[in-house]
């Protein structure tokens, strides 16, 4: 076992372990990198997963006190390590999935499976357990399966239709539903897999993720903030189509398809970001009302 307190934090073996064993894995699986990165800029399921890393860097990093204050080398970590290492073979990958875009998901799982093991075997228990956040999100750095993209998308795209039709109820706004169409007097929309917000429900949570680790304490108050994310989602969609929509019928039908509608969704999208900071907010005090403990 090593306390450390009297080194410079960069030149730590334990660092200097970590960082050459975490090269030499992702120059030994470079394949995995490139694929991180064509999955961040194209297809169907494109997202920024390449910016999760660093941010589970940058966590670990602002909590380096707590995180390293004790570190062993472990055995252990050796296994995920391994396994990890053998689920990045392209070759093993297509043929536990039977598809080349989830073939692609089972390799970057690979990846940080065995960086996971690495972090293990330099640092040992204790400090893999307090690193445990970080590490658990950089899950979000895999791409979904397909079939779990689509129910994802699906379930966003219901949701969606069920927060529009309330918000259309409460403003006494007459419409017909037919699925995921909604006729109005005037216009005629339809909620497409594009209207779901999967992207956007992506980076809130990436974001949620990291504000619950530096803001809050409770594990159950983490959780309870992550999963406000789909929700808040759904009627941040809600709200958007709403308002497109209005302006649509009452001001001019170039709003379903001009810049509001292609390029507004930033606004939208700090509407609710900023009312999942002000849960955030609500939760940190109820927090330390309660006196939880440091996780």
């Amino acid at each position: 076992m090593t306390l450390r307190q009297d080194r410079p934090p960069w030149l730590r073996r334990e660092h200097m372990c970590f960082l050459v064993l975490g090269v030499a894995l992702c120059a030994l699986r470079w394949g995995c990198v490139e694929a991180l990165w064509s999955v961040s800029r194209e297809g169907d399921r494109a997202s920024d997963y390449w910016v999760v890393p660093l941010i589970a860097a940058f966590l670990c990093i602002e909590r380096r006190h707590a995180i390293f204050c004790i570190t062993r080398f472990s055995r252990w970590g050796l296994l995920p390590l391994a396994l990890g290492l053998c689920l990045t073979s392209p070759t093993l990958a297509a043929q536990m999935t039977g598809g080349a875009a989830d073939a692609i998901s089972m390799s970057l799982f690979g990846l940080i499976l065995a960086l996971a093991g690495t972090f293990l075997t330099c640092y040992g228990e204790a400090a893999t357990r307090r690193a445990a956040w970080p590490l658990s999100m950089l899950l979000l750095a895999v791409p979904m399966p397909i079939e779990i993209w689509d129910r994802a998308v699906d379930g966003l795209q219901r949701g969606s239709a069920m927060v529009l039709g309330l918000l259309f109820n409460v403003l006494r706004v007459p419409f017909v539903r037919e699925g995921m169409r909604f006729d109005l007097s005037g216009v005629s929309i339809l909620i497409a897999p594009q209207c779901s917000g999967i992207r956007s429900s992506y980076a809130l949570l990436v974001l949620t993720a990291a504000l619950t680790y530096i803001a809050l304490r409770s594990p159950w108050r983490r959780l309870l903030l992550l999963a406000s994310v789909f929700p808040l989602v759904m009627l941040k969609n809600g709200i958007r189509i709403a308002t497109l929509t209005l302006l649509a019928e009452h001001v001019d039908p170039s709003y379903l398809h001009g810049a509001l509608h292609h390029e507004g969704g930033f606004v939208f999208f700090g509407i609710v970001l900023a009312l999942e900071v002000l849960l955030c907010w609500a939760l940190g005090i109820s927090e330390r009302k309660a006196g939880a403990p440091a996780v």
